[in-house]
Order: structure tokens, then sequence, then C-alpha cells
């Protein structure tokens, strides 16, 4: 009976039922989304990983630490496959973690954190932010797919097109380009010869970046196995070091003048500052200044690495500040082009200095003045975005 009066009801009162049914369904959609959106967020992943440092259950704490959590890149840009489908999945798949947080012992939840299974990151999603090719793959494969994750901006993922996202975060094509994080590297030499894939040299990459020393320690091992192939062993710096290489020499900051540093220009070898690399120590210390010099050298070091350490921080704060005062144009169709173009060469000359690795050591002259052009070109386009509209 009651069901009749509401039926009848709603026939007299059709519009008005329409309109309260869209309002409901589309109300019912947005909580829908921001529950998605809330249950996404490192926040509510760290319910079940509160551990701090890195390792097990210390995954959170661990990329926020990281240059992926420096750069907004989300829990599930990486353990989810691009697109509304891969985030569908991603989330059912995230529904089954949940069971077993609350079935499963605290031992077994250790050794399945210790031991990730393979395909946990796939190769695909490194390469779909990391490579033109297979970034605009998924974007051709499914458009629409794509399209729809992007205009609900449910991840940062979903919203990189390459190579426009990649070139604003000064990121080389790893599959086109050689010169990458500083190093002379062929990513699809290694790859298809090898069948490497990106966590045999990247695992931990978020979680527990490992430290220079053991990176290199990985790379020359395998050289070693493959030295009849030609690969670069330990003496052949300058095979694998190319950007310390230009740093020494000073060079490659464009409208920078030249300016060779003083240890290249006295004839130094990178074997002279880099002593112990033999025995598994590849970076020099203070202590290596003074083997050489007096003690004052130690001094001086500890200042190279105070001062360009701070000026790299200050410039890419300000870097920083000038991508998202760029963004915010870009939101609200200004023509940044010029902006753009100028921020990359900016963006270039920091990242000669931070790739060098050694925070100025190698050439400290010629590294401020990198940095110093590096801030005016930042400076000016704020101060263009200011003036213009």
């Amino acid at each position: 009976m009651m069901f009749k009066r509401f039926w009848n009801w709603s026939k007299e009162h059709i519009l008005l039922v329409t309109v309260l049914s869209l309002a409901s369904i589309g109300i019912m959609g947005f909580v829908n989304i921001e529950i998605l959106h809330m249950t996404s967020e490192p926040e509510f992943c760290a319910q079940c990983h509160p551990g701090k440092g890195h390792g097990p259950l210390a995954e959170v704490d661990s990329w926020e630490h990281s240059r992926h959590g420096e750069a907004g890149v989300s829990c599930l840009d990486c353990h989810g496959q691009p697109g509304m489908v891969g985030y569908v999945k991603a989330k059912i798949g995230g529904l089954k973690d949940l069971y077993m947080q609350f079935t499963i012992s605290k031992e077994e939840k250790l050794e399945i954190l210790s031991h990730p299974h393979e395909d946990l990151v796939p190769a695909e999603t490194c390469l779909y932010c990391h490579s033109d090719i297979a970034n605009q793959a998924q974007w051709e494969q499914a458009p629409l797919d794509m399209g729809t994750a992007a205009l609900l901006h449910m991840r940062l993922s979903d919203e990189v097109k390459n190579p426009e996202f990649r070139q604003r975060k000064g990121l080389p094509d790893i599959l086109a380009e050689y010169s990458v994080g500083g190093l002379h590297f062929d990513h699809a030499f290694h790859m298809e010869s090898f069948e490497l894939s990106c966590r045999d040299c990247h695992l931990g990459i978020v979680h527990r970046k490992p430290s220079k020393a053991e990176q290199m320690e990985q790379c020359l091992a395998c050289h070693a196995e493959n030295g009849d192939s030609g690969a670069p062993q330990l003496a052949d710096c300058t095979g694998c070091h190319e950007n310390q290489v230009a740093m020494n020499e000073g060079r490659g900051a464009a409208g920078v003048p030249e300016e060779e540093g003083l240890m290249y220009a006295a004839g130094i070898d990178c074997q002279m500052c880099h002593a112990g690399a033999e025995a598994g120590d590849y970076r020099p210390a203070a202590a290596s200044c003074a083997e050489c010099h007096d003690e004052s050298y130690a001094e001086l070091f500890h200042d190279w690495t105070r001062e360009t350490g701070d000026q790299i921080a200050q410039v890419d704060a300000l870097r920083a500040e000038v991508e998202s005062a760029l963004e915010t144009a870009d939101r609200i169709h200004r023509d940044t082009r010029a902006g753009w173009e100028l921020y990359l060469g900016g963006l270039a000359k920091l990242a000669l200095v931070e790739k060098d690795g050694t925070r100025g050591v190698h050439n400290p002259d010629y590294a401020q003045s990198v940095l110093q052009a590096a801030a005016k070109e930042f400076e000016a386009v704020l101060e263009n975005l200011k003036r213009t509209w």
C-alpha cells in the first residue's frame, strides 16, 4: 500500500523525483570518489605500515623521505597500473591486503613485506613515467580510460603525459638517452641484451635507496662478470661518470663561462683522490685532502661542501616555487611557453651541479657560478609572470 502511494505521488511529481534522483546519484558518486581518494592517501596506508626508517612496515616513512615522495609520486602511482581500470584493480587488491592485516600474524606479514613479489611494481609502471614510448603507448591503447582518470584527478600518474611531464621534471627518457643521473648508461641495451628489469638494479629505490657505494658494488660486480664484453671496469672512471668529468673540466652549463677546476688543471686524476676505490671506499672524504696537503685543506673540503650544499638547497627551493607558479599559470590558460623554456634552462644547470654528487668539491668556483646562473633564470621566470598576463 505504501509503495503504491509513493508510486502515484512520484508520477504526479515526476520532475521533482527526477531532480532528486539525479542529485542523489551525484552526491553518492562524489562521496564514493572522495572515499576512494581518502583511502588512497599515504596517511591511510600508514595505518598498516606505521614504522619509521626503512624496511618492512616502514614503507610510508621511507617513501616520504625519497625523491619520489618529494615529487608527489604517491603509493598508488607505483602500486597500480595507470588509468581507471588499473586504479580499480589496485583498490580491489587493497581489500585483500586489508583482510590479511586482520587475519595473519605479524611474523607472516614481515615475511611477505621482506620478500615482495616481482610484479609488485612492474617495469612497465616505471617506464610509463621515465620514457616517452611507454607513456604514449598507454595513452594510445586506452585513451578513454586514461582520460577519465585524468579528468577525475585520481592520482598523479594518470595525468602524466610525456615528453612534457618528463622534461619539466628534468628527467631523461631512459630508453632514448644515455645521460642518466650524471652517468653514461644505456638502459635499453641492458634491458634488451641482458633481459634486466628495473627492479634488478633499482630494488628498494623508494623504500630503501641503496647507498652510492652499494650501487657501485652492484655495477662493478656485473661488469667484472662481463669483462670480455668491453664493459667499463673500476679504472675506467670516465667511461661512466661523464657528469663528474664535465664538472672537473668546468663545462656543460649553457651561458656560463667554462672554468677548469683547480685539481683538474693541476693534472690530478681520479685515482689520486679516490685512492680507496680498490678497497670499496669509493668516495673520498676530507681526510683525502689532508693526505697530500696539510690539515687546513680538510677544513676547506668542509667549507666547499657546506657552502655549495646550502646554495643547492636554496636554488632547489626557488625551482619548486617557479614550477608551482608556472603550473598555476597553465591552469588559468596563460601563455607560459617562454617561462617553461627559461625554467628548463635553470633546471639543467641545477641538475649539472646536483648530479656531480660532490656538492662542489670537484670544481667549487664553477659549481657556484652555475648555481647563480640557475637562480637568475628562475627569478626571471617569476618576474615575467608578475609583469605579464
